[in-house]
Parts: C-alpha cells; sequence; structure tokens
C-alpha cells in the first residue's frame, strides 16, 4: 500500500520582523526581503542543528511513501519528490527546507553557494539570446525568462589513484649515406613504463534524473568555494537530494582515468615510433558528495509543446548551456538576400567585363 507521512519543513525566520530569510548570493548574507535585515551564516547553523534534531523519519512501506510537508508559515501541505529537499510554498511563497530528507547517510559534505543573484542571470541570459543570430524575436519574452529558478544539483566529486602499465616496441631510424650507397638503420627497444597516478576534482551528476549534457555543460565549478553544507544555504533556493551511491559511478571514472593512462605515460618517450598496450587499475577512490548552484529554465516549444527548450546557468560563473531555437523564416529571408546580392554584384561584373 501506498502510505502517506507527514513531515515538519523548516523557514529560516528573520529575528527582526518575523520574515523569511533567504540567501543573497552577492552579499553572501542571508536577507529578509520585508525588513532588509542581513545576518551571517553563525546564527542560523545553530537552528539547523536543533531542528535536525527534531526531524521525523519517512515511514517505511513498500518503497512508495509519499511525502507531505506542512509549510511553517502558512501551515500549507506541500507535496515533494523524494529527492527534494528545499522548495517553497505554493501558497505564501515562503522558502522551505524539507527536514528528515537530509540524514546522516544522505547530508552532503559540502555545499558552493550561488555568487549570481536571479537578476544577474536573468541579464546574463538575456545578452547570451541577443548575441545569437536568427533566435525568434518571441523568444526573447522576459516574463518566461524570469521564471528561471535557482536549484543545488548533488554532484560528486572524487579523487582517485590509479596504478598504470605501458609496454610494446619502440623503434628509431637513421639513415647514412655515403658515396655508392644509403643505409637505412632501424633500432627495435623493448619498452616498459609505469606508475602511479592521481587524478582530482572529477565530477559526476549524483542524481538519476539528471540531464548529463546540460550538467556537463556549465563545468568547471569553482570548488575552492565550497562550504561545509548547512541547509540555512538552500534557503530561497530549490535542492535536489542524491539517489545515486558512489560505487555506481566507479566503471565510469575507471575508464575515464584509464584514457589519460597512455598519454601520460607517453611523456617523452625518445622514440620515433612505438606500438604499445597500456593497462589501468583504479587503487583508490574516495569521493565528496556536494550539492552545485545552478540556475534552470525551461522555455516552452510552440511547435510541439512536449518537448520543451532547456537551459542551465553555472551559478557561479554565468556559463550557460542550451540549445536556442531557429527561426527558419528569418533565415530564409537573410540567405534569399544574400543570394540576391551576390547575383546582382555578379551580374554588373559579368556587364563591363563582356
Amino acid at each position: 500500500m501506498n502510505g502517506v507521512t507527514y513531515m515538519a519543513g523548516i523557514t529560516y525566520k528573520c529575528p527582526s520582523c518575523g520574515g523569511y530569510l533567504t540567501f543573497d548570493p552577492e552579499a553572501q548574507l542571508w536577507k529578509c526581503p520585508f525588513c532588509d535585515s542581513e545576518f551571517e551564516e553563525s546564527g542560523l547553523t545553530e537552528k539547523d542543528e536543533a531542528s535536525a534534531q527534531k526531524a521525523a523519519q519517512p515511514a517505511a512501506d513498500d518503497g512508495h511513501s509519499q511525502l507531505v510537508y506542512h509549510c511553517p508559515s502558512c501551515g500549507s501541505e506541500i507535496m515533494t519528490d523524494e529527492t527534494t529537499v528545499a522548495t517553497q510554498c505554493y501558497y505564501c511563497h515562503s522558502p522551505v527546507v524539507l527536514q528528515g530528507k537530509l540524514t546522516d547517510e544522505w547530508l552532503p559534505d559540502s555545499v558552493i553557494p550561488f555568487t549570481i543573484s536571479k537578476e544577474q542571470a536573468v541579464e546574463t541570459f538575456m545578452n547570451w539570446v541577443k548575441s545569437k543570430k536568427y533566435v525568434p524575436k518571441a523568444f526573447f519574452n522576459q516574463a518566461q525568462i524570469e521564471s528561471m529558478q535557482g536549484v543545488y544539483y548533488p554532484h560528486f566529486v572524487t579523487e582517485c589513484e590509479v596504478e598504470g602499465q605501458l609496454s610494446g616496441e619502440g623503434r628509431t631510424v637513421g639513415v647514412t649515406e655515403t658515396t655508392r650507397e644509403i643505409i637505412t638503420t632501424t633500432n627495435h627497444y623493448h619498452v616498459v613504463r609505469g606508475g602511479r597516478l592521481r587524478f582530482k576534482n572529477i565530477m559526476r551528476p549524483a542524481l538519476t534524473k539528471a540531464n548529463r549534457k546540460l550538467s556537463d555543460g556549465i563545468h568547471p565549478f569553482p570548488l575552492n568555494q565550497a562550504k561545509p553544507f548547512a541547509n540555512a544555504y538552500l534557503s530561497g533556493f530549490l535542492a535536489e537530494r542524491r539517489d545515486i551511491d558512489e560505487s555506481a559511478i566507479r566503471p565510469e571514472i575507471e575508464q575515464e582515468v584509464g584514457q589519460y593512462v597512455r598519454p601520460l605515460l607517453e611523456t617523452d618517450m625518445p622514440y620515433q615510433s612505438t606500438s604499445l598496450q597500456t593497462s589501468a587499475s583504479l587503487k583508490g577512490m574516495k569521493s565528496q558528495y556536494v550539492l552545485l548552484p545552478t540556475w534552470v529554465l525551461t522555455y516552452p516549444n510552440k511547435k510541439d509543446p512536449q518537448d520543451p527548450y532547456y537551459y542551465a546557468m553555472n551559478g557561479c560563473t554565468g556559463e550557460i548551456c542550451g540549445k536556442l531555437p531557429i527561426d527558419i523564416s528569418r533565415l530564409r529571408r537573410t540567405s534569399l538576400i544574400i543570394f540576391a546580392a551576390v547575383f546582382a554584384i555578379g551580374c554588373i561584373l559579368s556587364y563591363f567585363m563582356f
């Protein structure tokens, strides 16, 4: 049977006026939109610890338990996905961090806070669209673009050690000329090289439903800006919890780093040509579970409503990934104008030349 579990949410309240607080990427402080008060992290993380002790755990049934939270501000019910850990109330729009989702097993190691505000993100996206040719004018819908949302997506940041082995044959060729003949000498060498190679900051999404193309398209993130995780950073944004274990990404990590073994071990070889084989064995792997800031936008596709346009923006660097629509009629008109101009110039030149 499907069960319904009622759980507590938490909204960070302003000590001055009682309004809700959200994290401000520009100021790197928590702000109240009602009285403009600003607060630092220290007082908010204490609330994290107190709330975590009171957090209820989901009821165990057949794995299809539905989670319902109560908004701390208005008391309305909030329905959530299994992996959602931060959202907003659909009625009063207060930011809500969903307690009980991030137990010790699912707790992130760190979070990279947003440094680009929503206003900056909208402006950056509009400038990006305007810089592209043949984008339909209808696409410049400011209201639609302002529906952009900030989401923290779970990733693994991995470092590992690989034992690499390279073996085969190396060849050098020398040519000597005399008055009567040309002598070519080929030397053959048995080549064996090995070593331990260390790789750092290999990033993989830790969420099954993540769009891998968009996710990879906005890398890299400034990992040096990562902060120890605190629920307060999620206030005002959406956030997803990982649903992938570190063991699931191991084969892909091993395959990727294996591709670098040969070029690294071949460095500075004195041979003119080689026939080599390589092998790689993953000896150690350690991953950090990190939440990365991403501005996301879904734009309707009028020609195919079932296939909307998806865009992602790095919440720290402003790098954007996504496919823009093309105004085919505008492209055809431009092509016809260019063709007509070239044809006219050709006719004029032909008249004077012949």
